[in-house]
């Protein structure tokens, strides 16, 4: 029976939020998240455990605090005097993702950093609004990579913490224009956000999931003010880690103008997990549902991130050793369209990214004869293609269903033949059984019009 992950940005998504929500669904324990900071080496490190109400409904948020500076050396401690960084607060509430640029003054603008005017935090617990003398710690995004590969972490967790860290230097050193490895981890959020990383690594490795699916992130609106200067939400960053992903409206119960919801951390989550994004829930029977809080108080509206598992209802099996997705099919009826200009519709569509197009006879609602269109696409091109048909074809509407899809394996080989070099598609099985080749028919094409009839 397949398990399913499903990952709901209800407010947004931070690091914290993320893990608080596997523990909050009993997916992991209290003591195994307890033991992480040992496994890392980080001493004095702790996790402050608390269950707050968010819109009336119960959450679990995870702290992570130090006891002294002793956690610095596991991380390589160095020490910089040209800084002038400020720590600042993400928008679950905790401090997260304090990265900046090692030379010349700190860059620090990550989500949910909201300062007034007067540098002074929004009333965010535990917040950090303070400027580092010359001489504060930082590590450089290299040491920190380091730092992880040589943990005691198990490896499938170690490195997807590890991608999740990749995702943000690139993010960062692209939005400053610096090379990853000018990219530096200040004092203020050093350990958290590392916690805040492993912890929801180890969650996502232990849940034991065949598929991730996620809702569209919401990134928020309007400006936030840093020590730095006034930037746009989402921040450079961010800005850059959520290209190619589907981004949700800021809810209307929201109503604060200027707001961020979604922090590097939680977007260089999904995007290293490589989550297939859905608009509702999968099917399958729910069998366990945490929501992780941040701190930020939105009103009525909660402040939560919420997972669910998914146990398949005997409709799929994970013995067949082919490959999975998940595709949109989407149709309409035509009865007022010239074959010449049907013809110019098919292939516009598969110019745009469709995975496959087909027409078939039917008869129309006025008893007309007409056609159905269906167009095959990937659950992130179907909206486009469907915007696409209803601006240029004659439909009123169309309608569309996702498929559950099973596939062959591919590889490409060039192989010479009496007749030439060919490309053959091999289709074969995950497990590297060969099943069926063939050559590639636009080569095929080509030696059809020299009279050259290949041994195919």
């Amino acid at each position: 029976m397949t398990r399913s992950l499903f990952l709901e940005s209800v407010a947004g998504i931070a690091g914290d939020m993320f893990a608080a929500a596997f523990l909050d669904a009993g997916l992991v324990t209290r003591e195994q998240l307890e033991r992480l900071p040992a496994e890392l080496g980080l001493e004095g490190v702790r996790l402050d455990i608390t269950h707050p109400i968010k819109a009336t409904m119960r959450a679990t948020h995870v702290l992570v605090t130090a006891d002294g500076d002793a956690w610095k050396r596991a991380l390589g401690a160095s020490h910089d005097h040209a800084h002038g960084a400020v720590g600042v607060m993400s928008p679950s509430g905790a401090a997260e993702d304090e990265w900046s640029v090692t030379k010349g003054a700190s860059i620090d603008d990550n989500p949910g950093h909201l300062l007034s005017a007067s540098g002074h935090a929004h009333a965010h617990s535990h917040a950090h609004a303070h400027s580092h003398e010359p001489g504060h710690w930082h590590t450089h995004y290299r040491d920190l990579d380091a730092f992880l590969e040589r943990s005691r972490l198990e490896p499938a967790v170690r490195q997807l913490a590890r991608d999740v860290f990749g995702v943000i230097a690139r993010a960062e050193a692209e939005a400053h224009g610096m090379s990853v490895d000018e990219i530096a981890f200040h004092e203020v959020g050093a350990v958290d956000s590392v916690l805040d990383v492993v912890m929801s690594a180890f969650c996502v490795v232990r849940s034991q999931v065949d598929a991730i699916y996620a809702t569209p992130v919401k990134l928020g609106r309007g400006v936030i003010t840093i020590q730095h200067g006034t930037h746009p939400v989402p921040p450079p960053a961010s800005a850059r880690i959520v290209l190619g992903m589907p981004v949700a409206a800021v809810p209307e119960a929201i109503t604060r103008p200027n707001v961020e919801l979604s922090t590097p951390t939680g977007l260089a989550i999904l995007k290293a997990l490589n989550v297939q994004f859905v608009d509702a829930m999968p099917s399958g029977k729910p069998v366990a549902q945490g929501m992780g809080a941040g701190t930020m108080d939105l009103g009525t509206y909660p402040n939560v991130f919420r997972v669910t598992v998914l146990e398949g209802m005997g409709e799929r099996t994970t013995s067949l050793p082919y490959e999975r997705d998940e595709v949109v099919e989407i149709a309409c009826n035509l009865d007022d369209e010239t074959a010449e200009r049907t013809a110019w519709v098919v292939e516009k569509l598969m110019a745009l990214g469709a995975l496959d197009a087909w027409i078939r006879p039917v008869t129309g609602k006025k008893g007309r004869a007409g056609i159905e269109l269906s167009v095959l696409a990937s659950t992130d091109e179907w909206e486009k293609l469907a915007d696409w048909l209803l601006r240029n074809s004659s439909t009123f509407g169309m309608r569309h269903r996702r498929w559950d899809r099973l596939k062959l394996a591919r590889r490409f080989e060039r192989r010479v033949t009496p007749q030439g070099e060919l490309t053959y598609k091999v289709g074969l099985t995950t497990t590297g059984e060969v099943l069926k080749e063939k050559p590639e028919f636009e080569e095929l094409r080509k030696l059809w019009d020299q009279d050259v009839m290949p041994d195919a």
